[in-house]
């Protein structure tokens, strides 16, 4: 492997063991470069104002990006699958949490987020298990996704009830 790269007016030094250790899979992209998980989650911060603002073009960027350079962390597979949502992609945003899933699945936003989806796509008994999971995992309602599963999972309780009373 090639250690130095031209840059116009910079030459780039990588020692052959860092390139090895990326090309096999034992470093992500933001450690090859430098980035530490203090700089990762204040980007992150940044696409998260963007998310909140409706900037959602530069927080998919942001989060697409984070996703690159650390391919392992749940938090930013799940981020991103919020874009998605945000922007009404439900598919896209279903495969970005079931990846944050399969790197943890006890990421209550991400259980909480893909039943979401599953709703808003009608499938409803593919959402009931990702909903109860996400009450499960927070059994003392701390964070705002599992509210909304509790929420979700109780009006769909009553929707079956009301259904029954008709009959």
């Amino acid at each position: 492997m090639d250690s130095t790269k031209a840059i116009p007016g910079k030459e780039i030094h990588v020692p052959p063991e860092l390139g090895e250790r990326l090309i096999n899979g034992e470093m992500t992209i933001g450690e090859f470069v430098g980035l530490s998980g203090q700089t990762l989650y204040a980007i992150a911060n940044v696409g998260h104002q963007m998310l909140q603002t409706g900037k959602l073009d530069t927080a998919m960027d942001i989060f697409k990006g984070l996703v690159a350079a650390s391919p392992y962390d749940s938090v930013f597979h799940t981020q991103l699958a919020t874009v998605y949502a945000a922007k009404e992609e439900f598919e896209d945003a279903i495969a970005s949490y079931s990846q944050a899933l399969q790197l943890n699945k006890a990421n209550v936003d991400a259980l909480a987020g893909r039943g979401e989806m599953f709703l808003r796509l009608e499938k409803i008994i593919e959402a009931l298990p990702d909903l109860k999971s996400a009450i499960e995992a927070d059994p003392e309602a701390r964070r705002p996704s599992s509210v909304r599963a509790r929420a979700l999972l109780l009006g769909l309780q009553q929707r079956v009830e009301q259904q029954a009373a008709k009959k």
